[in-house]
């Protein structure tokens, strides 16, 4: 299989992507613009029409991942994967886009066990999305890019975004308190952030975020289940649903290897129909 990419692409979507980002969500200075961000605050914190919420935390302005390489092409088809998730689920407020890679990229220099439940899932994915299998190996994870003298690691050849770009939480933990009104708030976002991306494939991860992300399909066609061919922001992608890789049910969780029914029963099968179809259409 030869594998390419187009670098000076996709720095011309992270350009536009950060410039869309400071004018309509996080300036700059470093303070969140988002016109929004009181109405999302005050659904997760409380305020003027519910009880306030002493337990909660919210932090702003939590960017999105583009790896330098995100604009691949294999064998002649281009694949361009974007993997959307619900929220962070940090206190960390004002992430931009290039914090929020080098973070994604210290994940990459871990070994596939040291990584979190969510990072093994998005691991798994991205091997299957290049015509790869699950699995521990390090040179799995790694792509030969024509003209590019090292190996590139697939975290630098893919894009992370979040339904969400701000993060409702119980302080002190990671347990979520986001809610609908904060999914529908930053919806624009999403879609602005798919236009500016072009994706060829979406991973989802989590019904709740299937469900938020439903609002910006049109023209949809089931392909399998857990995919369907649909229109997002003008623009043409697939869209493969699945639980989230962390989930607690051992049926529905499949970031790990070992045990898991759903990583071979449905990922491994939906993405492997996904590439077909990026094959079949190119």
């Amino acid at each position: 299989m030869t594998h390419a990419s187009d670098p000076v692409v996709t720095a011309s979507r992270i350009a536009q992507l950060d410039q869309y980002m400071a004018e309509h969500v996080l300036a700059p200075s470093g303070a969140c613009v988002c016109r929004r961000l009181g109405s999302c605050r005050e659904s997760a914190l409380g305020g003027r029409r519910s009880a306030s919420r002493p337990e909660a935390a919210f932090a702003a302005g939590q960017l999105s991942h583009v790896g330098h390489h995100y604009d691949l092409v294999l064998d002649g088809v281009p694949e361009r994967t974007l993997v959307i998730a619900m929220e962070t689920g940090r206190a960390r407020e004002g992430v931009t886009l290039k914090q929020r890679h080098a973070e994604v990229m210290q994940s990459a220099g871990l070994a596939f066990t040291a990584r979190n439940p969510h990072m093994r899932g998005v691991t798994s994915a991205l091997r299957l999305a290049v015509g790869r299998e699950p699995g521990p190996d390090r040179a799995g994870e790694l792509l030969h890019l024509n003209g590019v003298r090292s190996p590139v690691h697939l975290f630098d050849a893919y894009a992370m975004a979040n339904m969400r770009l701000c993060s409702a939480v119980v302080s002190g933990t990671t347990r979520s308190l986001g809610n609908a009104t904060m999914s529908r708030n930053c919806a624009p976002h999403m879609a602005a952030t798919i236009a500016i991306l072009q994706p060829t494939l979406c991973i989802v991860q989590g019904v709740e975020v299937h469900k938020a992300l439903t609002t910006l399909m049109g023209r949809r066609r089931q392909i399998t289940p857990n995919l369907e061919r649909t229109k997002i922001a003008g623009v043409d992608t697939l869209v493969a649903a699945f639980n989230h890789p962390s989930a607690m049910r051992l049926t529905d969780h499949w970031g790990r290897l070992t045990s898991v029914p759903y990583l071979h029963g449905t990922v491994v099968p939906t993405i492997r129909t996904a590439r077909q179809w990026l094959q079949q259409r190119s």
